[in-house]
């Protein structure tokens, strides 16, 4: 896109600068070529001027080519040029008037002022036109006042015009830049979010694992190898969660029956299991009529909190509560653990991930220590009933 547009840029320089030179050779045509008169019975016989003013007249004929040549890239100063050297020539044998050069470098670099130019442009291209010409108009001791008007007019007024779309186009173009700028730091905190809800899980629990396959590896072997094959079996989940995010990033869409779903609760509460802790989950309501968005949702954010209980309660007892009614789904965990002093009033990375989640859902999200110690999540995912909704199976069970 950027390279198309560069190309253009410099074709419609090198256009502007063919038209300023054709602009000076055509004018010097004028002075130096006999040619007809320009308006039949009037104006001075150009043949019979002095050399001198035919030397002053050529400069400013180049004046006005390096008016035109330059009027996108520098418009203000094409305009001021082309106006000055207008202005110059009233004062001349050679009314500007007369020749077709003056008044059509006159206008191009007024228009371009206005169309392309900076802030100020067009101030500075309306008082050099007007200026000009009302100078010229009393040298000549006219009082076409009408005619600068209609020809100001017509030349100024689509110059502006060009000027808002312009401007409106770079007004789209920065916005989808913002939007661009915005999607790509969506996609960042959405994939830092299933890493972190992936990997922590995991982790957690192969570490509380290895921890009681540590503790009893010289009394009891069989819990010892038992505890290790559980680790075996939690680090390959992981990797195949790993595994779908890559194929989700590559642009694949998953398989809902692939993807992580409320009704498999029984793997996120091993965790609290190892940890000596026991889970209590029930799950009220119809949760096929929850869409698959909102469910792999709820999954992750009942993943961050079991995780935390585990982590930061071990022992524990936790209730776990899924509730499914009024367009929205409704989560509810809390345990019994130490008191307050035992970790942060959510303010760590999990919580912060549970707190997006719901914001994607326009949800809310209430999480802190409870008074009588313990610590509660409680969450609010609504969602569109007509959404499609995957094939979940309501299921309950206490462990």
């Amino acid at each position: 896109m950027s390279a198309a547009l560069d190309i253009r840029s410099r074709w419609r320089r090198g256009a502007v600068l063919v038209a300023g030179v054709a602009l000076f050779a055509f004018g010097l045509a004028e002075l130096y070529v006999p040619l007809a008169g320009y308006v039949e019975g009037q104006g001075p016989d150009i043949a019979a001027l002095p050399g001198g003013w035919l030397a002053v007249l050529t400069v400013l004929l180049a004046g006005y080519g390096l008016a035109v040549a330059g009027c996108t890239a520098y418009p203000r100063a094409a305009a001021v040029l082309a106006g000055a050297c207008f202005t110059a020539q009233s004062f001349t044998p050679v009314l500007p008037e007369w020749p077709v050069v003056p008044l059509l470098a006159l206008v191009a670099a007024c228009f371009a002022g206005i169309a392309v130019g900076g802030r100020a442009a067009p101030a500075v291209a309306a008082v050099s036109y007007f200026g000009s010409l009302g100078i010229e108009n009393l040298a000549a001791g006219d009082s076409d006042w009408m005619f600068i008007l209609f020809v100001g007019l017509a030349v100024l007024g689509p110059g502006y015009a060009v000027r808002m779309r312009r401007a409106q186009a770079a007004r789209l173009v920065a916005l989808a830049a913002e939007r661009e700028a915005a999607a790509r730091t969506d996609e960042r905190l959405r994939v830092a979010r299933e890493l972190h809800d992936i990997v922590s899980h995991g982790v957690s629990v192969m570490v509380l694992q290895a921890g009681a396959a540590q503790a009893v590896l010289d009394s009891d072997a069989d819990q010892a190898r038992e505890s290790l094959e559980a680790v075996q079996d939690v680090g390959r989940e992981v990797v195949t969660e790993l595994r779908r995010l890559l194929v989700i990033l590559r642009g694949a869409e998953a398989a809902p029956e692939g993807l992580p779903s409320l009704r498999r609760i029984d793997p996120l509460t091993a965790a609290v299991r190892i940890a000596g802790g026991r889970v209590e989950v029930r799950v009220t309501g119809d949760l096929t009529t929850v869409p698959v968005a909102a469910d792999v949702s709820g999954y992750r954010i009942l993943q961050e909190a079991l995780t935390n209980a585990a982590r930061h309660a071990p022992g524990s007892t936790v209730d776990v509560s899924v509730e499914v009614g009024g367009n929205a789904l409704r989560l509810h965990v809390v345990d019994d653990g130490p008191g307050p002093a035992r970790r942060s009033n959510g303010t760590g990375h999990g919580l912060t991930g549970i707190r997006e989640r719901a914001e994607l859902f326009g949800g809310t999200v209430t999480a802190g220590p409870r008074v009588d110690g313990g610590f509660e999540v409680r969450v609010e995912l609504p969602f569109d009933p007509e959404a499609s909704a995957s094939a979940l199976s309501t299921t309950g069970t206490t462990t």
